[in-house]
């Protein structure tokens, strides 16, 4: 489980960082991303969606967002070890991870993150 300060809670900022647009996907998931420059913690606010779309069971959606937190938690250290992680991230599933492991779930979201980190440091 992520920790307090790691949970992405604040209506605002969700909506924020839906209206700014800024965007990476794959076949199995989508990253929202947005700097938040007022957090102190200098973590990640993070946040793992899986729609109705996606599956309309509970029990379903919800194993797929323990499968994104896990994967998450096991790549986040190696991401965000040295970076200033002042961002808002939002995982977003696509209806494909259905049929998806959870190895292709991890190595999917570390593609994107490489993704990521590469666009930040490039600003």
């Amino acid at each position: 489980m992520l920790t307090k300060n790691e949970r992405l809670k604040n209506r605002t900022l969700f909506n924020l960082t839906f209206k700014k647009r800024q965007k990476i996907s794959t076949k199995l998931l989508s990253l929202y991303f947005l700097k938040d420059r007022k957090d102190i913690n200098k973590l990640p606010k993070c946040a793992f969606i899986v729609g109705l779309r996606v599956n309309k069971k509970s029990t379903k959606r919800n194993l797929i967002k323990r499968r994104m937190r896990e994967a998450y938690k096991l790549i986040y250290k190696k991401c965000f070890a040295s970076n200033d992680a002042n961002y808002v991230l939002i995982w977003v599933a696509h209806p494909v991870i259905m049929e998806a492991t959870f190895i292709q779930i991890q190595k999917d979201m570390e593609q994107i993150l490489s993704k990521f980190i590469k666009l930040v440091r490039s600003k």
